[in-house]
């Protein structure tokens, strides 16, 4: 995934804050909670596997098209 991974901000004095006080920051500042964070990443997951996949998946509705205008006689 294309997620960055470096949640460093300024704080209100000016001073770098980084590492797990960061990313605590990060989850519960703006994403608002850990159900929040766990929604972003999920949603990244699924557009990324989407995204590597897509053209096996427009395959198979092809062929899925295909079959069900072909009739039987």
């Amino acid at each position: 995934m294309a997620k960055k991974l470096d949640f460093s901000y300024l704080n209100d004095s000016g001073k770098k804050v980084s590492g797990a006080a960061a990313f605590t920051h990060y989850v519960y500042t703006e994403k608002g909670g850990v159900q929040g964070y766990n929604d972003e990443v999920g949603a990244e997951y699924v557009a990324e596997f989407i995204r590597q996949n897509s053209d096996i998946i427009n395959e198979g509705i092809e062929k899925k098209v295909r079959r069900s205008r072909l009739k039987v006689v």
